[in-house]
């Protein structure tokens, strides 16, 4: 009886072992993009920036920086997606604290300075920026 424990507790260790050592294979790799796509994502947050408020910027360029995860691979709502810590992210906490700004925005409808909103939705662009040249 007990040499049955034992070959159930090595089946249940290989089968933790191959899981974790297939998620840290697939996560651990930068994925990368085509050039086309790379320009279509450019073009698009070119026009993202050009000619609304900075609160608009803001809410567009979310939206924009998860169809680029979503387009390396990656599934879920955005936040499920940051828990993931993709390796094509270069300051995830920088996109976190603005992903949490853009939800704000939408839901609390709080008055922010728009010195402020303006100040993030550059940083916002430079994320993405910095996303979309990781993906090279």
């Amino acid at each position: 009886m007990d040499i049955n424990y034992l070959y159930l507790a090595l089946g249940i260790f290989a089968v933790f072992m191959i899981y974790w050592i297939t998620t840290v294979i697939r996560f651990s790799r930068t994925k990368k993009m085509s050039s086309d796509k790379r320009q279509h994502f450019v073009t698009l947050l070119k026009r993202i920036t050009r000619g609304v408020s900075s609160r608009e910027q803001i809410v567009d360029m979310d939206k924009l920086y998860h169809k680029i995860l979503m387009a390396l691979g990656y599934h879920g709502t955005f936040g499920e997606i940051l828990k993931m810590e993709p390796n094509e992210i270069s300051n995830i906490n920088t996109v976190w604290e603005i992903h949490k700004l853009r939800n704000n925005i939408v839901h609390d409808f709080d008055n922010h300075d728009e010195k402020f909103l303006r100040t993030k939705a550059l940083a916002y662009k430079k994320e993405i920026e910095r996303l979309l040249q990781n993906t090279k």
